[in-house]
């Protein structure tokens, strides 16, 4: 027979030993549990209670005098030093569970000669939209051009476009968490399509994605990059187009256009339907294909 009923949740209490407050089953708390495990109940010589003793104290006397260590040196002590106050402990600060550990925290890291490789580079200074100043106004419209011939050797360093997106994918890499690999991709990447890039030049996703996947870069953060500069353009048709043209390829007209309508309202809701999600709108087109198929051909 079970201890507790099916779905009783214990109630939060304090340890029997340490008297600490906090959540856990049983009436030890995990620290406390552990601890009696390896050590013999006896009298203890600070606050007389009968509980698992090291060195003649309980842990509750322990973790009394680790607290004074620390608020006298300042940060956590060794064990030697915590011992030799276990005689002065006259009274017991209480705590909550998970407050006191027996290990120490990982040591600082050293700053003179402790960091391996190469030191790191400093963030780069911060850097505005170029300046367009004076320049004179295009006759024609922009002419695409062809990112696949641009080479790394041949890339333009010194371009003010590409000093103003290095700075902006370095904000990007800091507060969305890009790793050293990505950071050193997207700066590949963006020398590469801002070479030769003057104001008013639009950046389409349709002219960089081959290039750039050739390449093995990440076009998606090279992407949010030129997006956040503002001078790029997503003319990239949507993948649920190229996939319903294609389930849709081999039907009558009237059929085609009757299951065309049938699958938007599916997916973008309509007066009296909501949207529903987007492999929920394949599997329903995937399971009525045969038969619309099947329809186009009889007719």
């Amino acid at each position: 027979m079970a201890r507790f009923p099916k779905g009783y949740v214990k109630p939060i209490d304090s340890c029997d030993s340490c008297l600490a407050w906090g959540n856990f089953s049983g009436p030890l708390c995990p620290t406390c549990y552990m601890f009696g495990r390896g050590h013999d109940a006896a009298a203890c010589t600070g606050c007389r209670r009968v509980q698992p003793l090291k060195w003649n104290y309980c842990r509750l006397c322990w973790c009394q005098a680790r607290l004074s260590a620390k608020a006298v040196v300042g940060q956590p002590t060794d064990e030697a030093d915590v011992r030799d106050r276990l005689a002065a402990v006259r009274h017991h600060q209480l705590f909550f569970v998970g407050m006191h550990y027996r290990r120490r925290p990982t040591p600082a890291a050293r700053t003179r000669g402790g960091r391996r490789g190469a030191p790191r580079k400093p963030p780069p200074a911060p850097v505005w939209r170029p300046d367009p100043g004076w320049r004179q106004l295009p006759l024609f419209a922009q002419i695409p051009r062809d990112y696949s011939r641009l080479a790394l050797a041949d890339v333009d360093l010194a371009s003010p476009w590409l000093a103003w997106a290095k700075y902006l994918a370095h904000r990007l890499s800091e507060t969305r968490g890009w790793g050293r690999n990505i950071r050193f991709a997207v700066n590949r990447g963006l020398a590469l399509v801002l070479t030769g890039h003057v104001e008013g030049d639009v950046i389409r996703h349709t002219a960089i994605f081959a290039p750039l996947r050739a390449l093995d870069l990440p076009v998606g953060h090279i992407v949010t990059v030129l997006d956040e500069m503002g001078i790029f353009e997503d003319d990239s048709e949507p993948s649920f187009e190229r996939w319903l043209a294609e389930r849709l390829e081999g039907l009558a007209p009237g059929i085609r256009s009757e299951a065309e309508r049938w699958t938007r309202v599916l997916r973008d809701g309509g007066p009296r339907s909501l949207p529903r999600r987007e492999g929920t709108v394949w599997l329903y087109l995937n399971r009525v294909r045969p038969a619309l198929l099947e329809w186009s051909n009889r007719s």
